[in-house]
């Protein structure tokens, strides 16, 4: 077993950066004030919100005033889509907006997992709202985004963009696009977890979903969350300064890939592999062997990775994401999300390759035609009627 975990699931989440959890420090200690306050310590903790803000709008090409804290990605989703009536959505969206819309219109994606574009047309007919993710959490393809959304202002809809997974990897401007939301999180990007932003743009007609005092310029009562806050607000700082970072991560991630493809030829293949994706993200399979198979060996060896997203590791059935782009359940069952960061070493990506290839050599030696792949035994669970997974889509 390895001295130490190479954690390769930053997608689910990321560590907190050194200058962000000193940054927060004193936030938990000694300036602990309420923001609300009038006396001159509440004021300097007022200003840190500001400057948060401040570094948060820069990171996506905003204006402060534009971005709206709340308590994470899906909160800043669940608040834009509430008060369209129907929606379009991407087949491939994460739950948070699948399940937080009215009336669903899906728009199909093609098999590489970028939405159709002649699907999309239609699917904003009638709709006054549509909502995609600028990057997919399970495959990190990236979608052509001006394009979708040059769509959405033709048929006049308004239009929401999860950046969740996006933020602070590939470049965002939102002040050249006509985006009327878009979503943010603090821990994809070294930022702690249950603090994140809802960009609304100015002149935008909108209502508050949490309502009470006059926090956030009255569009999100609650005190705020001010530790959480300074720390999105340096974790976007250094998401800038470290920007160029992850040219070398794209590098350790196609190393990472190429090493497969040469062990083990014909039998890797990488989802959504043929179209531009997050430089961090590989969702792939390697034919004959299931992704939980696999995950018994790596995990004890030393390396931590994820089979789908983590808001549905739980789940047993099959990603929706790998069914959209529609792969069989057999084949779904197979697939592996590697989420690297920008923290990640050339020696990290070497030992994670070398236990890919060990483990799959290891499965291979107790399988044979007779036995078949090796399996984990789950209980079959049919889906909740009143719960489920694409609850009053058209």
């Amino acid at each position: 077993m390895l001295a130490e975990v190479i954690y390769w699931d930053n997608n689910a989440t990321t560590a907190v950066a050194p200058e962000v959890l000193e940054a927060m420090l004193p936030f938990l200690r000694e300036r602990y004030f309420n923001p609300s306050a009038a006396y001159a310590g509440a004021r300097q903790v007022r200003r840190a919100v500001e400057e948060a803000r401040e570094a948060v709008a820069a990171l996506v090409g905003a204006h402060p005033d534009e971005i709206v804290f709340t308590s994470g990605g899906t909160e800043a989703t669940n608040s834009a889509l509430a008060f369209w009536k129907k929606t379009a959505i991407a087949a491939t969206e994460h739950p948070a907006t699948l399940h937080s819309a009215h009336e669903v219109v899906l728009a199909p994606v093609t098999p590489d997992g970028r939405v159709d574009p002649w699907a999309w047309d239609s699917s904003l007919a009638g709709c006054d709202g549509c909502s995609f993710a600028w990057a997919n959490h399970e495959t990190g393809v990236l979608q052509e985004a001006e394009s979708l959304i040059e769509a959405a202002a033709r048929a006049r809809c308004g239009v929401h963009v999860d950046c969740v997974q996006a933020a602070g990897k590939v470049k965002i401007d939102l002040s050249g696009l006509p985006v009327h939301f878009a979503s943010l999180s603090a821990h994809k990007i070294h930022g702690p977890k249950g603090i994140g932003a809802l960009y609304v743009r100015r002149g935008v007609e909108w209502s508050p979903w949490m309502r009470g005092g006059a926090q956030e310029s009255r569009r999100r009562a609650g005190t705020e969350n001010v530790p959480g806050i300074v720390g999105f607000g340096e974790a976007a700082r250094q998401a800038r300064i470290h920007a160029e970072d992850y040219r070398q991560t794209e590098l350790l991630r196609d190393f990472f890939e190429r090493g497969l493809k040469d062990a083990f030829p014909d039998e890797v293949i990488v989802h959504g592999g043929c179209v531009p994706r997050l430089p961090h993200v590989s969702n792939l399979r390697i034919a004959g062997f299931t992704a939980e198979s696999l995950m018994l060996l790596l995990e004890p060896w030393g390396l931590v990775c994820a089979a789908g997203s983590a808001c549905t590791t739980a789940d047993p059935r099959p990603s929706h994401v790998l069914q959209a782009m529609g792969l069989a359940d057999e084949e779904i069952r197979g697939a592996l999300r590697f989420s690297l960061s920008r923290m990640t070493t050339r020696s990290e990506a070497e030992q994670a390759l070398e236990l890919v290839i060990r483990a799959v050599r290891k499965l291979r030696s107790v399988q044979s035609a007779h036995t078949g792949p090796v399996t984990i035994y789950r209980p079959k669970q049919e889906p909740d009627d009143k719960t489920s997974f694409f609850p009053g889509i058209t």
